[in-house]
C-alpha cells in the first residue's frame, strides 16, 4: 500500500509539471509525449510518468494517434469551433441563472460584477489582459453555484489556454475584449438578459474567429 500511495504522489507531480509545460507552450502543441525520455528527464519510471500521460489525455490536453502515440493537443477547425460553441452554451446558461436567480436576491455576487464593470471600463493593457480575461470568466461561471458545470468549464478552459496567449497579442484585440466584456457586465447588471446574451455570443464568436485565423492554417 506505501508504495502504491508513491507512486500515486510522483504520477500527481508528474501530471502537475506535465500541464504546466503544455499551458505555458514550453511542450508546443503537437509535441510528442515519449515516456522513456520523460522518465529520464523526471528521474521517475515510466509507470507514474504513464499514469500522469493518462489523466492529461482525460483532460484533453493531450490526445493518441495511429502511429505517432501520445502528442499535446494540437487543436484543428472543428476543435476550436466546437471548444467556443460549449463556451457560448454554457456561459449562456450562466447569464440565465445568474440574472434569473442569484443577482436579484445576491448583493454579494451584485457587487463581484459591479467590479468585474469597474475593471473592464477602464483601459487594459496587454500585459495583465490574459489573466484579467480569465478571471472574468472563470468567476462568472463560478457565481451560477453548479460544481460539475465548472469543472466541465475548466477543462475547455485549458484546452483554449493552448491557443488563446497567441489569439490576445494585439492591443486593438485586448480593447476590443474589454469593450465586450463591460457590456456583459452591463446586461447582467440591468438583469437584461437578452442584452447580456447578445454581449457574450459577440465575445465568443470573435474570440473563435481570432482563433482560427491563427491557429489554423
Amino acid at each position: 500500500m506505501e508504495i502504491k500511495l508513491q507512486v500515486d504522489k510522483l504520477s500527481d507531480k508528474a501530471y502537475e509539471i506535465l500541464k504546466e509545460k503544455i499551458l505555458t507552450k514550453q511542450l508546443p502543441p503537437g509535441t510528442r509525449l515519449v515516456d522513456a525520455q520523460l522518465a529520464k528527464q523526471f528521474g521517475i519510471s515510466r509507470t507514474p510518468l504513464r499514469d500522469a500521460i493518462r489523466m492529461l489525455s482525460e483532460d484533453g490536453l493531450v490526445t493518441k494517434s495511429a502511429g505517432q502515440g501520445f502528442c499535446v493537443f494540437r487543436p484543428t477547425k472543428t476543435d476550436i469551433c466546437e471548444i467556443f460553441e460549449i463556451r457560448l452554451m454554457m456561459e449562456s446558461a450562466v447569464a440565465g441563472k445568474l440574472i434569473g436567480e442569484i443577482l436579484p436576491n445576491n448583493k454579494e455576487a451584485y457587487a463581484v460584477i459591479q467590479r468585474l464593470y469597474q475593471q473592464f471600463s477602464k483601459e487594459t493593457t496587454e500585459g495583465n489582459f490574459v489573466d484579467a480575461d480569465e478571471y472574468f470568466h472563470d468567476k462568472l461561471v463560478s457565481l451560477a453555484g453548479n460544481a460539475r458545470l465548472y469543472a466541465s468549464y475548466e477543462e475547455i478552459r485549458d484546452q483554449t489556454r493552448i491557443f488563446r496567449r497567441r489569439c490576445l497579442a494585439e492591443q486593438d484585440r485586448v480593447a476590443k475584449a474589454g469593450r465586450q466584456h463591460a457590456r456583459i457586465c452591463e446586461g447582467l447588471l440591468e438583469l437584461d438578459l437578452a442584452a447580456t446574451v447578445r454581449a457574450i455570443s459577440d465575445h465568443i464568436y470573435q474570440c473563435r474567429d481570432d482563433a482560427l485565423r491563427d491557429v489554423v492554417q
